[in-house]
Order: structure tokens, then sequence, then C-alpha cells
């Protein structure tokens, strides 16, 4: 069965489609307002707050889970894939 998880932290976001336990597909994003991928330092006036980054997650959860079928009552937010993404340095 095929679940969305979602997190995110002061660099971004990341959203993954797991099955059975193992990640299949995974998105990321950073914290840049003007292009996804880019990472800027959270303390930057440009920078998206850790707030916003969770809402975009879910909007994007959400969305990859329209793709590929997913109930949306198996899409979830997850603290430990966020504790996950916080030990990894920026």
């Amino acid at each position: 069965m095929k679940n969305v998880i979602y997190a995110a932290n002061d660099q971004g976001y990341c959203v993954q489609v797991i099955d059975d336990g193992t990640v299949i597909y995974e998105y990321t994003a950073g914290n840049c307002p003007t292009e996804s991928q880019a990472v800027l330092n959270p303390d930057s006036s440009g920078a998206v707050s850790r707030s916003q980054l969770r809402r975009w997650a879910r909007e994007t959860a959400d969305q990859i889970a329209n793709e590929w079928r997913i109930p949306l009552n198996r899409v979830e937010y997850d603290p430990d894939l966020e504790a996950e993404m916080d030990a990894i340095p920026c």
C-alpha cells in the first residue's frame, strides 16, 4: 500500500512516496521563493519560513498523491522525516 509523507525544515521540504516501507519516489525543494531547488541561508531576508515550507510540502504531497492516484487520507506529515532533515547540516 502506497503512502505519501512530507516534512520541512529551515532549508526546504521533502515529499516521499512510500510503498511497503520503501521510498519509491522523492521530491525535494529548497527555501528560495523564486528557484525551487535553491537553498538560501535560513537567516536571510529572502528565505521562506519553515511554516510556509510545511504548507507547500503538504500542497505538493497532495498533488503527488493525486498524480499517483493515492487517496488523500494516506498523505501525512512525518516528524521522523523532519528529524532526519534537521540532522543533515545545511
